[in-house]
C-alpha cells in the first residue's frame, strides 16, 4: 500500500499553499496580458490599416466624381476655370493612387489603377478632341466612353469600401469576442483563486491550530499531575508532530518513574514501621537489664545466681539488635535507589525544559514566516496597482480616441466604436483589479489570523514551561528530601552498630560476672553504664524511625498528587 504524501514542517505547507495561489495568479496575468495585448494588435491593424485604406478609397471615388463634375462643367459651359481645377486635382489623384498601392499591393488593386490610367487618357482625348473644335464628338466620348468606365470605377472602389467596411466590422466583433472571453475567464479563474486561497488557509490554520490545542490541553492536566490519560496521536510529521512526540515521551517517563517512587516510599514507610518497633523491643530490653542490674547491685550471690538469666536475655537482645542493624542496612539501600531514582527525574524534567525551549523557537520560527508572507501579499498588491495604473493609463487613450473619432465626423465613427471598446474592456480590467485587491486583502487578513492564533499558541507554550519549571522544583524538594531521610538512616545504622558492639561488651562482662564474684561490684557499675547508653542509643533509634516513616509519608504525599 503506497504511504499518503506528508509534508515535514509547518513552513513548506504554508509555502505549498501560497505558491500554488501566486503560480495562478501569475497565470492569469500572463493571460490577461496576451489577451489585451492580441486585442490591442486588432486594433491597431484597425486603425493603421483597414481604417487608413477605407479613407483612402473614399477620397479615390470622391476625387474622381469631383474630376468627372469638373470635365462636365467645361463641356457645357466652356468654364475654363473648371478645365484647370481639373488638372490641379491630378497631383492629388496620383497621390492617393500611390498611397493606396503602399496600403493594399494586391492584383485588384492594380487593375483600378490602370482603369484610372485609361479613364485619363480618356478624358485627355475629350479636352483634345474640344480644342480642335468638336465639341459634339467631345461629348459623344465624354458620354459614351468617359462617364460608363467613371461609373464603373467608383462602384468597383465602393465595392471595395464595402468589403473594408465588413472587415473592420468583423476584426470589432472578434475584439468584442475576445473581450467577452477575457472577462468570463477572468471570472472563473479569480473564483478559482478565492475558492483556493479560502480552501487552503482554513486547511493550513486548522492543520496547525488542532494539533496545538490538544497538546496544550495534555501539558495542562501534566500540570494539574493527571498523567493517566491516553498518548497524543500524531498523524502528521511536522514540527507539531514533534512535539507531540516528545510530550508522550514525557508522559511516558514522568509515569514509570512516578510509579517507582511510590513503590520505594511504601517500601520505606514500611521498613520504618518495622524499625520503630524493633528499638521499641531493644528499648524494653535496655529497662529489663537496668532492672537486673540493680538487683545485681544488691547482692552478689542474687548477682551470680542471675548471670545466667541474664546471659540468655543479652543472646535475644543481641539477636534482635542484629536484626534492626541488617533492616536498617535494607532501608539505607532503598533509600540510595529512590535518591537515585529522584535524580534520574530531576535530569528528564532537564530534558522537558530544553524540549519546550525548541518548541517556543519553532513557534516563534512559524510566526516569523506568516509575517513574511504578509510581506509577500503587500507585494502583491503594489503590483495590483501598477495594473491598475495601467487600466487607467488605457481608459485615458480610449476617452482621447473617441474624442479625435468626434472630431473626424462622420468617417471616424467606425473608430469611436472601436474606442468605446477599448474603454469598456479598461473598465472590466479595472473591475478585475479590484476584485484581485479584495483576494489579496482577504489573504492578509487570514494571515494575520494564522500569526495571532500563532501568538497564543506562542503563550501557551511559555505557560506550558513554566509549569515544567515548577514540576522540577517539586521533584528537587523530593530529592532533597530523600537525601535527608538517606542521611537519617546512615546514623541509624552506625548506632546499631554500636549497640552490636556494646552486647558484645556486656556478653563478656556477664561471663566475667560469673567466673569471678570479686569483679561483680565493677562487673554491674560497668553493665549499667552499658545499659544506659543502650538506652540512650534506642531513643535515638526511635526517634529516628519516626522522622524516617514522616519522611516516607511526605513522599508518599507529593507522589500522590499525580494521578497515574
Amino acid at each position: 500500500m503506497k504511504k499518503r504524501f506528508k509534508i515535514k514542517n509547518i513552513r513548506a505547507r504554508m509555502t505549498l499553499g501560497f505558491s500554488v495561489i501566486i503560480g495562478l495568479f501569475i497565470l492569469f496575468a500572463i493571460y490577461n496580458f496576451f489577451s489585451i495585448y492580441k486585442t490591442n494588435e486588432a486594433t491597431r491593424e484597425i486603425i493603421n490599416y483597414q481604417m487608413e485604406l477605407l479613407i483612402v478609397d473614399q477620397e479615390l471615388v470622391s476625387n474622381m466624381a469631383q474630376r468627372e463634375g469638373y470635365l462636365r462643367g467645361f463641356l457645357l459651359y466652356g468654364d475654363t476655370g473648371m478645365r484647370d481645377r481639373f488638372k490641379d486635382s491630378i497631383e492629388e489623384t496620383i497621390a492617393l493612387e500611390n498611397r493606396l498601392l503602399e496600403l493594399n499591393d494586391t492584383e485588384a488593386t492594380r487593375v483600378l489603377i490602370d482603369k484610372k490610367i485609361v479613364w485619363g487618357t480618356l478624358t485627355d482625348e475629350v479636352f483634345e478632341t474640344y480644342d480642335n473644335g468638336n465639341e459634339e464628338e467631345a461629348n459623344r466620348i465624354m458620354n459614351s466612353e468617359v462617364i460608363p468606365l467613371s461609373e464603373e470605377i467608383m462602384t468597383e472602389f465602393q465595392e471595395a469600401t464595402n468589403n473594408r467596411e465588413d472587415l473592420i466590422q468583423a476584426g470589432g466583433k472578434r475584439i468584442i469576442e475576445n473581450g467577452n472571453t477575457t472577462f468570463f475567464i477572468s471570472l472563473i479563474v479569480g473564483g478559482l483563486i478565492l475558492i483556493f486561497g479560502i480552501a487552503s488557509a482554513v486547511l493550513t490554520s486548522r492543520s496547525i491550530t488542532k494539533p496545538i490545542k490538544s497538546l496544550m490541553d495534555r501539558m495542562n492536566l501534566v500540570a494539574k499531575g493527571d498523567l493517566s490519560g491516553e498518548l497524543l496521536e500524531v498523524r502528521s510529521a511536522d514540527e507539531v508532530a514533534q512535539l507531540t512526540v516528545a510530550t508522550n515521551e514525557m508522559v511516558l517517563n514522568n509515569r514509570d518513574l512516578l510509579s517507582k517512587i511510590s513503590t520505594v516510599s511504601e517500601t520505606v514507610s514500611s521498613e520504618g514501621e518495622e524499625l520503630t518497633s524493633a528499638a521499641n523491643e531493644v528499648k524494653a530490653g535496655s529497662d529489663q537489664i537496668a532492672v537486673t542490674m540493680q538487683e545485681l547491685a544488691t547482692g552478689s550471690e542474687t548477682q551470680a545466681n542471675s548471670a545466667s538469666d541474664l546471659a540468655a536475655i543479652m543472646v535475644n537482645f543481641t539477636e534482635k539488635v542484629s536484626e534492626a542493624n541488617e533492616r536498617g542496612q535494607t532501608i539505607h539501600e532503598y533509600s540510595t535507589k529512590v535518591l537515585e531514582m529522584t535524580n534520574e527525574g530531576r535530569s528528564l524534567m532537564e530534558g522537558s525544559q530544553k524540549q519546550m525551549g525548541s518548541i517556543d523557537q519553532l513557534v516563534k520560527d512559524a510566526v516569523q514566516n506568516v509575517r513574511g508572507l504578509d510581506e509577500q501579499s503587500q507585494e502583491i498588491s503594489k503590483l495590483v496597482s501598477v495594473i491598475q495604473e495601467i487600466a487607467d493609463q488605457t481608459n485615458l487613450l480610449a476617452l482621447n480616441a473617441a474624442i479625435e473619432a468626434a472630431r473626424a465626423g462622420e468617417h471616424g465613427k467606425g473608430f469611436a466604436v472601436v474606442a468605446d471598446e477599448v474603454r469598456k474592456l479598461a473598465e472590466q480590467v479595472s473591475v478585475s483589479v479590484t476584485d484581485i485587491t479584495g483576494i489579496v486583502t482577504a489573504i492578509q487578513n487570514e494571515a494575520s489570523k494564522i500569526a495571532g492564533s500563532l501568538r497564543g499558541g506562542y503563550e501557551e507554550v511559555e505557560q506550558g514551561t513554566k509549569q515544567i519549571q515548577t514540576t522540577g522544583t517539586m521533584l528537587n524538594e523530593i530529592g532533597e528530601s530523600v537525601t535527608k531521610m538517606v542521611q537519617d538512616i546512615t546514623a541509624v545504622s552506625g548506632n546499631l552498630y554500636e549497640i552490636v558492639e556494646n552486647t558484645q561488651e556486656m556478653n563478656s562482662s556477664i561471663e566475667e560476672i560469673a567466673s569471678v564474684s570479686e569483679e561483680a561490684a565493677a562487673g554491674v557499675e560497668e553493665i549499667a553504664a552499658s545499659t544506659e547508653q543502650t538506652s540512650s542509643s534506642m531513643d535515638e533509634v526511635a526517634a529516628t524511625s519516626v522522622q524516617l516513616s514522616k519522611a516516607a509519608e511526605e513522599l508518599e504525599g507529593l507522589v500522590k498528587q499525580f494521578k497515574l
